[in-house]
């Protein structure tokens, strides 16, 4: 028969290892690194509006994919309103895909295809297309401050504009 205390040695040196894992598992258990973060599908379900030089622009059902690749595609519609433009305004479906890369707290979006369509067939709509799809192809990349990125929410600040997006996951 065997001594209780030949055993104590690997029962011991079991026990640290498992507390030793288990405190190993609890400190990689806590926030997931913002590139992981930040990946997957995220959608705005409150509209957006900003004024401009008598502008009114108001964007909605706005769809903003980051794929684990690198890509990323943005759809959203885009309401126009001022003087000048019918009273209910004119409406543009926007899509957007390219790629994205994290830069410290950085968002950059580089747009490779981007198309605007007129969601009504007129002249004045077509024209207002054809004006932004001319400057979102002549456009530098999208630069956004992260401002809170978990499991939940995406929080974005245009470096240029100041605008804050905020984002649910879908």
């Amino acid at each position: 028969m065997q001594n209780s205390s030949s055993h104590r040695p690997f029962f011991l040196t079991s026990r640290l290892a498992l507390l030793a894992s288990a405190v190993l598992l609890t400190a990689c258990g806590g926030d997931m690194p913002v590139e992981k973060a930040i990946i997957g599908v995220w959608v705005q379900d409150t509209p957006v509006s900003m004024s401009a030089d008598q502008l009114q622009t108001t964007t909605s059902d706005t769809v903003l994919r980051l794929k684990k690749t690198g890509e990323t595609q943005l759809s959203r519609v885009l309401k126009l309103q001022a003087n000048g433009l019918p009273p209910e305004g004119i409406d543009l479906d926007i899509d957007l895909s390219g790629t994205w890369e994290q830069n410290g707290d950085k968002l950059i979006q580089t747009a490779d295809t981007v198309i605007i369509l007129p969601r009504t067939a007129t002249p004045l709509a077509s024209k207002w297309a054809d004006q932004l799809q001319k400057q979102a192809e002549g456009a530098a990349p999208s630069i956004k401050i992260i401002l809170a990125a978990d499991k939940q929410q995406l929080i974005l600040q245009d470096t240029v504009s100041g605008a804050t997006d905020i984002y649910i996951r879908k």
